[in-house]
């Protein structure tokens, strides 16, 4: 006799922002703690990378171990999401956020895994993996709005709103970017800058995604397969 249940996926999309967004705080505090990185803010200040609080000493395992995983669950929720667009009856978004999410978390991997790693090769491979998930995942966390934006018309949750305000900050953090370097001295920390704030609302957007999921009530269905025994 076969039974089924389910599981929430609200939680794929919360783990999907909060494990990598947790990792890099972890890895700032303790990089600056430890003198591997100046002490400031970021956000604010742009004195350091994303890459270099996890590059060395104790954050650089810290960083793989949280980090890897958290691109395995990213895939996991970009299953989920696409799935649910194709229900949603919005076919090309559905499959095309699935392909570019799958790559992306892909590359995000592929950037944790050789990160810290020496050599001309792995600093190519971690630079190119950054630039391809943070490309692909800002596309994929676009096609996801936007779909769900035409299928859940004319209701349209709070959640949803959220996630197309964070698509646009992204949006006005890149154009921002082009011009400044040219226009200020230290154009190093104004990338810096650019990468941190553009990251974070690229993570924010993630648990923001699970609570429409939750507030969607989609489950994901397992099947549970028991023995009958005969009297």
């Amino acid at each position: 006799m076969t039974g089924a249940r389910s599981l929430p996926v609200a939680p794929l999309g919360w783990l999907s922002g909060l494990l990598p967004f947790t990792a890099v705080l972890i890895c700032t505090v303790i990089s600056m703690q430890q003198a591997l990185i100046p002490q400031c803010l970021p956000l604010i200040e742009g004195c350091t990378t994303v890459s270099a609080t996890g590059r060395h000493g104790a954050p650089y395992f810290i960083f793989k171990a949280m980090v890897i995983p958290s691109g395995v669950i990213l895939m996991g929720f970009w299953v989920v999401s696409g799935l649910w667009c194709l229900e949603l009856g919005r076919r090309l978004a559905g499959i095309s956020l699935l392909i570019a999410g799958l790559v992306g978390a892909g590359f995000l991997i592929v950037y944790a895994t050789f990160l810290g790693s020496d050599g001309m090769w792995y600093d190519w491979l971690r630079r190119f993996g950054a630039r391809m998930f943070f490309a692909l995942t800002a596309f994929a966390q676009l096609l996801l709005t936007a779909g769900a934006w035409t299928g859940l018309a004319p209701r349209r949750p709070l959640a949803l709103r959220v996630m197309l305000g964070l698509c646009v900050v992204q949006l006005l953090i890149g154009l921002a970017s082009l011009p400044a370097p040219l226009a200020l001295a230290d154009p190093d920390a104004i990338q810096n800058i650019v990468e941190w704030n553009y990251g974070l609302a690229m993570l924010l957007f993630f648990p923001v995604a699970g609570e429409l999921l939750r507030e969607q009530r989609l489950r994901l269905a397992l099947v549970r397969a028991t023995a009958g025994t005969r009297s």
